[in-house]
């Protein structure tokens, strides 16, 4: 029956039009207008190849019947109605361009419609069946206002938007308006940006509103503006709500009461009293994280608070402005004196130092933090901490804690009844978040887990979960933790399932032909600063150079070049640790110096080398050469800042440390890392590690040794790759 009905569709033109068709190559087109035919035919020829592929059919959708219609509407149709424009005696030269020009716009626009993918194939057969009906009223004179309602938005923004033909139809501005309103129905963030021009229509109060509601955060800047047509206009709607953000937008400490709009509604709170507590900095963060504790209980109750994620943003400035940022700045200084800023902090309070600073916390800094918070904590036990703090952001808590080798420590302060259903909540639902954040977190953490037990919790959880998202069907769910479950095997041995079925680069070997040069050879560029700790480890690394017989050296003022002399061709290139202690900043002019020097010779590293403290990584980071396919972040925390480096180089190995780095752990890294090199072998991870792990058994560096994470080891950076690499 479908076939039939399409088959009629397509005909019926066929029989109606028949005449106009038979003649419209035997009629000549006026030698003006021949360009804009050419123009169409263009079009026309150019939709076959909507679908990537030279054929003749419009394969605008999946469905034939539905491809085989769009064929005939912008071929045959369409040349029906190109033909009807030019030969129509009751048109000039000037109107039959007008519409032979709206006919020609019709088909760019669908088609670049099509390849963006804002417009259906259904949406091409109205398209061509409204340019007929505004075409044919718009040539008698008679207005489209109505019409336009019989359309959707992306239909009439084509025909009837900026570069609309129909600018002297006498329905324009009452067609425009309509679109306006389905604009408004189908982009509603972008009203506010676009209303100005409507706002004496009686629809913008009630839109505006609705603005108001859905995007307080653009509301309020478009209210503080209040000599604006658009201010004006707001300060005249009667809405509570409106008036609300109209009267804070009103002062000058409005920004710092905008996050406390749910509970002033509320009447927890008013604005005069936020202005007081506003001058005092630390009261002011905890009445922050005090609002944070109030709106958890309205989520609770399904009572969503205004503004909850802008409360939560505000929280994270004032915790970096006011505190982590000192306690990072005074990172040399004695923790008695470091820390005293925290010391009027409650745990709750603390807690959210914790989990807003995470990309500016330095590793003594969140140990510091992490120490007073538990000092406070009620009874000293974690569970009680999390009751405190509602379970908010406890998965980023959590995998933070693994980060930085606290996750032991802090299940250990609780019961292992409780501890065993926490790790069973950290672990359940990650189908349920329509990010992979929470699934990462899980990813990273359990290659920090000391616990046997708690590891075998894990494993047996994401087996479970796995089985329950097959049984359910969820695609979702069940990739995730059929990822999860394969990278906790790789991580045990060099189990190579999750490389063979999600496609991703080995993780447990680098093949030396992936680091060589056109010239066959490995260059490595290494990264020093020019503190006093990064003259000393400059120091220790060049001890590495120094049999005469290996290893070459030449330098300049700002850096030295390192050449293997014996084995597969090795170039090492370092900028010196020149003294910054002046504030000239030295060794930046160094090292820009040297990556032009490479460039200019055509050098390019695939392995680079971080040594400095952890606040000059970002430096490093922000350097990186894209070629680099070993990266050794030699610095304290390092391991925080992967998903920086993989951004730059995403298919990278990485080696990092969680905790305290140390060039007694960074330099045999390195040694055996080139051992493996001049002897033209590849870098195997799980080799090297297990010989370093023998190296320093039953020394004082086996501690530092077990917070360095090695390639292998990275396993939220695995399980993007393969969530990523998934088939669908």
């Amino acid at each position: 029956m479908l076939r039939m009905c399409i088959f009629l569709f397509v005909m019926l033109p066929i029989f109606s039009f028949g005449f106009n068709l038979s003649d419209t190559g035997r009629l000549a087109i006026d030698i003006r207008r021949v360009q804009l035919h050419d123009d169409i035919d263009a079009l026309q020829l150019k939709m076959y190849g909507v679908d990537g592929k030279n054929d003749k059919i419009i394969a605008a959708s999946r469905d034939l019947d539905l491809n085989l219609l769009l064929t005939d509407v912008y071929t045959r149709q369409v040349d029906v109605l190109q033909a009807e424009i030019e030969h129509a005696p009751e048109l000039d030269h000037r109107v039959k361009v007008k519409y032979l020009t709206g006919l020609k716009n019709s088909i760019d626009g669908y088609y670049k419609a099509l390849r963006s993918q804002q417009m259906s194939a259904e949406n091409g057969l109205e398209l061509f069946e409204a340019f007929k009906e505004f075409y044919y009223k718009d040539k008698e004179g008679l207005a489209l206002g109505k019409s336009v309602e019989n359309y959707p938005y992306q239909v009439n923004s084509i025909l009837i938007g900026e570069y609309t033909v129909f600018f002297e139809n006498p329905g324009l501005g009452d067609a425009r308006i309509e679109l306006f309103r389905q604009f408004a129905d189908t982009y509603p963030s972008e009203i506010l940006f676009k209303i100005e021009p409507y706002l004496e229509h009686p629809f913008a109060d009630s839109l505006l509103v609705i603005c108001a509601r859905a995007f307080p955060e653009r509301f309020y800047n478009y209210a503080a503006a209040a000599q604006t047509k658009i201010g004006i206009q707001i300060r005249k709607i009667n809405d509570p709500f409106v008036q609300l953000i109209v009267k804070i937008s009103d002062e000058r400490s409005g920004r710092l009461i905008f996050p406390f709009v749910h509970a002033i509604l509320k009447e927890r709170i008013t604005i005069d009293s936020i202005k007081v507590v506003a001058k005092d900095k630390l009261k002011y963060y905890q009445l922050l994280v005090n609002t944070q504790l109030q709106y958890l209980d309205d989520l609770n109750r399904r009572d969503t608070p205004v503004l909850y994620t802008e409360l939560g943003v505000m929280i994270k400035r004032k915790a970096e402005e006011v505190f982590i940022n000192e306690i990072n700045a005074l990172h040399d200084l004695p923790d008695e004196k470091r820390f005293k800023i925290l010391q009027p902090l409650k745990a709750e309070e603390l807690y959210y130092l914790i989990v807003t600073g995470e990309d500016i916390l330095y590793t003594s800094s969140y140990v510091g933090v992490y120490n007073r918070m538990m000092a406070k904590s009620p009874q000293r036990n974690g569970d009680s901490l999390l009751m405190l703090v509602k379970f908010d952001r406890f998965k980023k808590f959590i995998r933070m804690a693994a980060s930085y080798n606290k996750m032991d420590v802090f299940l250990g302060s609780m019961t292992p009844d409780n501890a065993q259903l926490l790790m069973k909540a950290f672990v359940r639902g990650l189908e349920k978040v329509n990010n992979l954040e929470d699934a990462v977190d899980v990813a990273n953490s359990y290659g920090s887990i000391a616990n046997p037990d708690i590891a075998r919790l894990m494993r047996e959880e994401i087996l479970s979960s796995l089985s329950l998202n097959i049984n359910r069907g969820n695609t979702r769910g069940e990739a995730i933790y059929d990822i999860l479950h394969l990278l906790f095997l790789s991580a045990e041995d060099s189990s190579e399932q999750l490389t063979l079925k999600y496609r991703i680069p080995a993780v447990y070997r680098m093949p030396i032909g992936n680091l060589l040069d056109t010239a066959g050879r490995i260059v490595q560029q290494v990264f020093f600063y020019g503190d006093k700790d990064g003259i000393q480890s400059f120091q220790n690394f060049m001890a590495l150079f120094k049999d005469k017989k290996g290893w070459l050296i030449t330098q300049n003022e700002n850096w030295v070049e390192i050449q293997s002399q014996v084995g597969n061709p090795v170039l090492i290139f370092a900028n010196k640790p020149l003294n910054n202690s002046k504030g000239d900043d030295p060794d930046a002019k160094a090292q820009q110096l040297l990556i032009e020097y490479l460039r200019i010779q055509g050098l390019s590293p695939s392995i680079v080398i971080h040594r400095g403290h952890s606040y000059h990584l970002k430096y490093t980071i922000a350097q990186l050469s894209t070629s680099a396919k070993i990266i050794v972040l030699g610095s304290c925390g390092s391991y925080q800042n992967l998903s920086s480096v993989l951004q730059i180089c995403p298919d990278a190995h990485i080696v990092s440390s969680k905790e305290v780095g140390s060039s007694l752990v960074n330099e045999p890294v390195l040694k055996m890392i080139n051992e493996s090199l001049l002897n033209s072998e590849s870098v195997d991870w799980i080799s090297i590690w297990n010989n370093l792990s023998k190296q320093f058994a039953g020394s004082e560096t086996k501690e530092r040794f077990e917070n360095y994470i090695p390639p292998h080891k990275n396993l939220g950076a695995l399980f993007i790759k393969a969530f990523n690499n998934r088939e669908l």
